[in-house]
């Protein structure tokens, strides 16, 4: 039914810290973070009520107006995701506001042990998070922005982990109320981007549909979040940023939605729903049940990575 052409990296949800409080981390984060809708696209300023706290070493409270920033941890370097100011940049000079408050939200992108690390200018260290050695895995250092606060690295390859914070007018936001459009791809103020997924024909004469996984500037999203195709049609995922996977199997989220009689699909065997696919690999599936279809990214379904796939007679 479906075929997997990438190729999977990672490790079981269940491997290192256990998978229950690996889930519980992540529903944590994402409310601490308010990273659903379009709030780490484009737009700056977060705003949440809710206080977060959990126990051990998972994450510690933010309330208020907090900024999140986003970085892919790598031996070779902190690459960053979102704001959109620093996306692709490696080692990104962050710029922060003098006692604004920021939540610096992290993924394992290589498997290695990481722990992310905030100091001042002669090295020593201000705000510590904890570590991860799991590919996929997520961890939040939030902080309040000093001018004691020089750099941020790596514990474990403070060398080539390292990239400066800057105290000045903090991120700004380039966006505007308008809508653009350019090469077919639609943005709007509110930092979400939409386009037509593209469609070919297949062998068999089938309809096959392209949809981007993480696109620039959308790291967070499927583009297009929804694609409306016939029974026999096919749908294609394109992996554009690193972190990513497609589930539509229900034991790895509750957003999932199938039709009766449709089978389940995945970029993963069984039920490690927190293996992620190399950058630039695909993953198709064809479709034979008509009917509603909601799949997710299981690593940031929590932060509104949820796709849907409308099937019609």
């Amino acid at each position: 039914m479906g075929e997997h052409d990438g190729t999977e990296t990672g490790v079981d949800d269940d491997a290192s810290s256990g998978g229950e409080s690996r889930r519980t981390f992540l529903r944590t984060v994402g409310a601490a973070s308010a990273l659903g809708g379009a709030g780490v696209v484009g737009a700056q300023e977060t705003t949440t009520e809710q206080e977060t706290t959990t126990s051990g070493e998972e994450t510690t409270s933010v309330t208020g107006d907090v900024t999140t920033i986003l970085l892919g941890a790598r031996t070779d370097y902190w690459l960053g995701l979102a704001p959109q100011e620093i996306e692709g940049v490696q080692n990104p000079t962050l710029p922060l506001r003098a006692d604004g408050q920021y939540q610096l939200l992290w993924v394992n992108l290589d498997g290695e042990r990481h722990r992310l690390l905030i100091n001042d200018d002669s090295g020593e260290t201000l705000e510590t998070g904890d570590f991860s050695e799991a590919v996929g895995a997520k961890r939040a250092l939030p902080f309040v922005a000093n001018e004691s606060m020089a750099q941020y690295q790596c514990e474990f390859h403070p060398e080539q982990m390292r990239g400066s914070l800057e105290l000045g007018d903090g991120f700004g936001s380039e966006t505007t109320a308008e809508e653009t459009t350019e090469g077919g791809e639609t943005t709007t103020g509110e930092g979400e981007t939409t386009r037509d997924g593209e469609t070919t024909t297949g062998a068999e004469g089938g309809q096959t549909v392209d949809v981007a996984v993480g696109p620039e500037g959308s790291y967070l999203r499927f583009v297009p979040e929804e694609v409306q195709i016939s029974v026999g049609d096919t749908v294609r995922w394109t992996f554009e940023s690193e972190g990513h996977n497609v589930t539509a199997k229900s034991e790895a989220s509750s957003k999932v939605q199938l039709p009766e009689g449709a089978e389940p699909f995945a970029t993963y065997e069984g039920n490690r729903s927190f293996m992620i696919v190399e950058v630039g690999e695909t993953f198709e599936h064809t479709f034979t049940v008509p009917g509603t279809y909601v799949y997710v990214c299981a690593p940031h379904e929590d932060q509104g990575m949820v796709g849907r796939v409308v099937v019609s007679e």
